[in-house]
């Protein structure tokens, strides 16, 4: 007797089995991302990038400045360009370089960058509202990427990026091509030597294009004054060791565009005084 395996056997070699094959899930198009990273983010920092690609001649500028400085200085190659990388500040490295070449202790050399860099201080409380709405490691790496020019570059641009990940990105295609074309010309500087001629000033060179950037995106008066006093102050209090100039103008321009803005509000209420007096019946609460 034929046993049911067998004749379930014989029927398959008789009789083709047909088995059901299941389609497979339709493949999803794909999104067009480079890098694991959005077309809508690379516009975004694209943008970025754009804003502030008036700038990057005088980071270049200064990179190879810098760079040529720790070459005739005789600091290790290897720690200029570190410099670079890890403390992103220029003024502050050129002060230390100088200070180490004036034969100053590790510790003056030390509280003149401190020093120096105590302004971006002032730029992180500006940033603080702008960088709200970002997760932690984005305020972590843009902090990282600060500078003086990102810093600017951002408040001007922060009301036309309301969404936050629109906002971010921008900043980082702002910060990220900047530093890295300062890092590029601190190694260019070691390697060359000095390239750039003394007599093209480019102390002057970097905070006028500054200022062309910085200008158009002022709006209140009070900020006007207070650009205005520190290009001045920056400008006539060159001669300051260690960079000290930049400190003292954005203490003396603060200053400045408070003393404004509180003056023009005064002034203000004493204009609508007699107004409101004149308006009408006064309404008891």
């Amino acid at each position: 007797m034929e046993s049911f395996g067998a004749r379930a056997r014989a029927g398959c070699t008789l009789a083709p089995c047909h088995t059901r094959r299941v389609s497979p899930t339709p493949a999803q198009p794909r999104s067009r991302a480079v890098l694991g990273i959005g077309r809508q983010q690379w516009a975004d920092a694209w943008a970025g990038c754009k804003a502030i690609s008036p700038l990057m001649v005088g980071s270049a500028m200064f990179g190879l400045a810098f760079g040529a400085l720790v070459n005739v200085a005789g600091i290790n190659p290897w720690a200029g360009a570190s410099a670079s990388v890890i403390v992103v500040a220029g003024a502050s490295q050129i002060a230390m370089v100088e200070a180490i070449r004036a034969n100053a202790p590790a510790i003056i050399a030390i509280l003149t960058a401190v020093l120096i860099n105590a302004r971006f201080a002032l730029y992180s409380a500006a940033l603080a509202p702008v960088w709200a709405a970002f997760p932690l490691r984005w305020k972590l790496l843009l902090g990282y990427l600060m500078t003086d020019q990102a810093a600017v570059t951002q408040l001007q641009w922060a009301d036309r990026y309301p969404d936050p990940v629109a906002r971010r990105w921008f900043a980082l295609g702002g910060a990220f091509p900047f530093v890295a074309v300062w890092v590029v010309g601190t190694v260019v500087g070691i390697v060359l030597g000095p390239v750039i001629p003394e007599a093209w000033q480019i102390d002057f060179i970097v905070p006028l294009m500054f200022i062309a950037v910085l200008v158009p995106g002022l709006k209140k008066p009070a900020e006007l004054v207070t650009v205005g006093v520190a290009t001045v102050v920056v400008v006539a209090a060159r001669a300051l060791p260690f960079g000290l100039n930049v400190l003292l103008a954005i203490v003396v321009a603060m200053s400045a565009g408070s003393a404004f803005e509180s003056w023009s509000d005064a002034r203000a209420g004493r204009r609508g005084t007699p107004a409101a007096a004149s308006g009408g019946d006064e309404v008891s609460p």
